[in-house]
């Protein structure tokens, strides 16, 4: 099945850092490499925190889900269960009416 929950959640954040990593790019020509490399490292450090609020965010989204169609699956049941009682019922009360016609009306 695939998640497009989780797959909007990772495109929103992929955006963000993409914006971030152009930024970097233009100052990589007069920024010394080794601050380069610790903004790099940063960046990759705060996406992997983002990625794991996103499993976080979708695993709280698939829960809700599963209860809704729990949820329903349960309300359906009822339905049809109340519907077999009541067909049961008319059926019953259509049997004693034709019991009644053949007797008489009484």
């Amino acid at each position: 099945m695939i998640n497009y929950n989780k797959n909007k959640l990772i495109n929103a954040c992929l955006i963000k850092y993409y914006e971030t990593f152009s930024h970097t790019l233009d100052t990589a020509d007069f920024v010394p490499d080794k601050f380069n490399d610790k903004i790099l490292n940063y960046i990759f450090k705060n996406m992997k925190k983002s990625f794991k609020k996103i499993d976080k965010e979708d695993r709280r989204y698939q829960k809700q889900k599963i209860k809704e169609q729990q949820a329903k699956a349960k309300k359906e049941k009822r339905r049809l269960k109340l519907e077999k009682r009541q067909a049961e019922r008319e059926r019953k009360l259509a049997k004693k009416q034709q019991r009644k016609s053949k007797k008489g009306g009484k």
